[in-house]
Order: C-alpha cells, then structure tokens, then sequence
C-alpha cells in the first residue's frame, strides 16, 4: 500500500494554503493578545496607533524601494532592447551576403 498524507506529496498550492493559514492565525492572536491585555483603553488605542503609523511607515518605504527597482528594471531592460536592435541589422547583413 502506498503511504497517504506524505509530506512530499504536498504541492506549491498546499503549502502556500498552510503558510497563510499560520500568518492569518498570529495576526489573529496578536491582535486578541493587545484587546485582552489588561490595558487602559486610551493606552492600547495610542499604541495601537504608534504601531500603525510605523507599519505605514515602513509599507512606505517599501513601496518606494519597489517602485525604484520596477523603474531600474525597465531602464535596464530598454538598454538590452536598444542593444539587441542595434546588432539585428548587422547580423542581417552578413547573413544575406
């Protein structure tokens, strides 16, 4: 009999399900965790608005940075097709002759 439930078995898709699974369960019990602390209310909601600021902060910077390498990338990738265009014609040629 082959074995069933294998680990091997287990696709891409199924481990990217897991993986969400166990981020979607800590932001759940990170975000339980600070209601159920026993905290005064005006001092979890001005932490909780310290922690947003700076994960806006930081989905910021990393949208920057990503909008950096999309633009480099495009550069880069203009200079190849300009390159490449540019050694067509003379392939071209000495092919025809």
């Amino acid at each position: 009999m082959a074995e069933q439930g294998s680990r091997a078995d287990c696709t891409g898709g199924e481990v990217a399900r897991l993986l969400l699974a166990g981020l979607i369960g800590a932001v759940i019990g990170a975000s339980l965790g600070l209601l159920l602390a026993p905290k005064p209310g005006t001092e979890l909601r001005s932490e909780i608005r310290v922690k947003a600021g700076t994960a806006a902060e930081k989905a910021h910077a990393v949208q920057e940075k990503a909008r950096d390498l999309v633009e480099a990338a495009k550069h880069k990738l203009e200079e190849h097709r300009a390159a490449h265009a540019a050694e067509e014609p003379a392939e071209t040629a000495t092919e025809e002759a």
